[in-house]
């Protein structure tokens, strides 16, 4: 483990220090944001919709669903595939 990665609070709590937390969610950020592209880009091909309404409709089922990311993936891609997004 890199020296100075984490620090411990006095509750024994362990915090990912700068830069490291930076850079984590940076590491987060892009790693998402290339998950969706390939994705949309993906879906886009086979099925009716644009990019612009996959992107919609996967940020949509994201804020409003809470029955796991697996589960909402699954059905995202199933109901994009068979039209009925």
């Amino acid at each position: 483990m890199a020296e100075g990665m984490w620090n411990m609070t006095e509750e024994g709590e362990f915090i990912l220090q700068e830069p490291y937390a930076t850079m984590l969610q940076e590491a987060r950020a892009a790693s998402s944001k290339a998950w969706t592209e390939a994705l949309v880009s993906y879906l886009e091909e086979r099925s009716p919709y644009t990019t612009e309404e996959l992107v919609a409709a996967l940020l949509y089922r994201n804020e409003h669903r809470s029955d796991g990311k697996v589960a909402l993936f699954e059905e995202f891609v199933l109901e994009a595939l068979g039209g009925d997004l």
